[in-house]
């Protein structure tokens, strides 16, 4: 099944099977494609997955959005199947927390 998706949802994403070092089980994803990237026929979204570990990385900034402390994985930016996307765990996130987010992936990814 197709799930439709929008840029900065929250899902329940199942990462499983793990390879290496890779986040696993059912855990909170952020979508992280843009509009455009979310309506593409390919069946794939990229997203960030979640945790509830503070590692105290500059990579990992809070989402303050979730009802417990979480963390978005930047450095585990993924594109995945759709068909990983189970479930919506919440709505959009807020500004505060996609302007974070959004600054951590640039610093990864800018090649500038």
């Amino acid at each position: 099944m197709t799930r439709d998706i929008a840029p900065w949802e929250v899902w329940w994403a199942d990462f499983d099977p793990q390879v290496g070092l890779e986040q696993a089980s059912l855990r909170p994803a952020i979508v992280v494609g843009t509009a455009f990237a979310c309506q593409l026929p390919n069946r794939l979204a990229f997203v960030v997955p979640c945790t509830t570990t503070d590692r105290q990385l500059p990579f990992h900034p809070q989402v303050t959005a979730l009802e417990r402390p979480t963390f978005a994985m930047c450095d585990q930016l993924k594109s995945v199947s759709r068909e990983r996307l189970r479930r919506l765990h919440s709505t959009r996130l807020p500004p505060e927390d996609v302007a974070a987010i959004k600054f951590v992936l640039r610093q990864m990814i800018d090649t500038r």
